[in-house]
């Protein structure tokens, strides 16, 4: 279990990395299709793959624990919004909404309901 929660990890941090490199792209392009020129986004590109090969690892060894594409889904994207949320908000000094504050927090809420309080299946 440790294992996929490593590969999930890697896969949303990859995501958070490329959702940042793929903005900082669009932000220095003064044309859209300007952004596909730029060293940054061939860079996103690569943490794209990167991502896929993680979640491609993570489903072929998830698959021992039956655990799906449903299950992945929820995993992955948990983290990545937490982390993505975060980072975005602390790092790139994002304006988070109060409501979306709310959503954070019930999304944090139903992940630990799931993973941390003996919800197993």
């Amino acid at each position: 279990m440790i294992r996929i929660f490593l590969l999930a990890s890697m896969v949303a941090g990859a995501n958070i990395l490329l959702n940042g490199l793929v903005a900082t792209a669009a932000k220095r392009s003064a044309g859209w299709l300007d952004v596909y020129a730029t060293s940054v986004f061939w860079l996103a590109f690569l943490v794209g793959i990167i991502s896929l090969l993680a979640m491609s690892s993570l489903y072929f060894y998830g698959r021992e624990d039956r655990f799906g594409m449903a299950n992945g889904i929820l995993l992955m994207g948990v983290l990545s919004i937490v982390g993505g949320t975060l980072s975005g908000y602390f790092v790139m000094k994002n304006t988070v909404h109060w409501y979306e504050w709310i959503l954070f927090a019930l999304i944090l809420c139903s992940i630990a309901l799931r993973y941390f309080a003996g919800t197993q299946r």
